[in-house]
């Protein structure tokens, strides 16, 4: 808007009119970009990458996509944030490269080592079929990996996020406010993290309740979960009792969590048993047969009883040591 000598309004305001900052005029700066450079955007190679191999492969694609049907709830289910048909042609694009590339270095290898004619041309292919195949069962079978081991973790942190809820509903906060109030956790648990999809649907996605909650059941990988969440849905829907649908899931999931801690106090026995078999028993029972067959007859089957000690003592021992340890390890909780 102008005034009556042609300036503008804004130019009649004290930090633009020269005699309120002493025959300076003052503007507004601009602003410093922090660190000097602007901050590069988080995956775009990865994000690049997977849209040439979809962009690829995609029309050739269609025979592998229903051999590798089952494949789909995996890689849904594993918090895979691609699609199947796109994390399927990443994995075949993936495996041509490594395939190639292991053929190539095979060749340069077989030119360098100065081989037979025959052994040219079987290293390479056979670089070709380890380095491609290898990498394509990889890729198929990391789904399952992460899919397992998201439902063992949902499992074991469910029955804590239960009881809290069960607690917050009882100070009489609605459901999508206890959900809400999970979510906005500091907590970096995968149940946590599922509560923070069902508040981003409903917010982003304009789902309503049931809706959210049914879209996370169909991603989740747990049916302990997943059973949770339809006991959540029927009791929303039905206008049921909350609070003493809270109450009672988190009854059930904390005997089941006494039961597995039980049976695991058990199995840690047996585990504890076969640590004392195999470790100390046997060995030592070994050792003293063998030192009588050796003053008896100096050899056993024509192989020298100190060398058989020696199997026991650096082979059996070791061996029976890691065998235990891998089998505890896949017996115990991992947190």
């Amino acid at each position: 808007m102008k005034s009556a000598d042609g300036s503008t309004e804004d130019d009649l305001t004290p930090a633009a009119d020269p005699r309120a900052t002493g025959g300076r005029r003052q503007g507004k700066r601009p602003a410093k970009k922090q660190g000097g450079k602007q901050a590069p955007k988080q995956g775009g190679f990865t994000r690049s990458y997977w849209r040439k191999a979809y962009a690829l492969l995609d029309p050739r694609m269609e025979p592998l996509y229903k051999r590798f049907g089952k494949m789909e709830d995996q890689v849904r289910k594993a918090g895979i944030r691609l699609t199947y048909r796109v994390y399927l042609c990443g994995v075949v694009f993936t495996a041509i490269i490594a395939a190639v590339t292991a053929g190539v270095v095979a060749t340069v290898l077989t030119e360098l080592l100065r081989v037979s004619l025959v052994d040219r041309i079987l290293f390479p292919f056979l670089g070709v079929i380890i380095g491609g195949g290898a990498t394509f069962g990889i890729g198929i079978i990391n789904p399952r990996i992460k899919f397992s081991g998201r439902k063992r973790r949902i499992d074991e942190d469910l029955v804590f996020v239960v009881s809290r809820m069960a607690v917050l509903s009882a100070s009489g906060m609605t459901i999508e406010a206890v959900i809400k109030q999970v979510a906005a956790d500091d907590s970096n648990d995968l149940v946590t993290q599922e509560f923070r999809k069902i508040v981003r649907d409903m917010n982003l996605l304009g789902m309503d309740l049931t809706q959210a909650l049914q879209e996370e059941r169909r991603r989740s990988p747990s049916e302990v979960f997943g059973s949770f969440l339809d006991g959540m849905i029927s009791t929303s829907a039905s206008g049921a009792d909350i609070q003493s649908y809270m109450v009672k899931a988190s009854k059930t999931l904390m005997d089941d969590k006494r039961l597995k801690t039980r049976s695991f106090s058990e199995t840690l026995g047996v585990v504890a048993e076969m640590y004392t078999t195999i470790l100390v028993v046997m060995p030592l029972i070994l050792i003293i047969l063998f030192a009588v067959m050796g003053v008896i007859a100096g050899s056993l089957g024509g192989i020298s009883i100190t060398l058989l000690i020696q199997l026991v003592v650096y082979v059996m021992v070791p061996m029976g040591g890691i065998m235990i340890m891998v089998i505890a390890d896949g017996i115990m909780p991992k947190r």
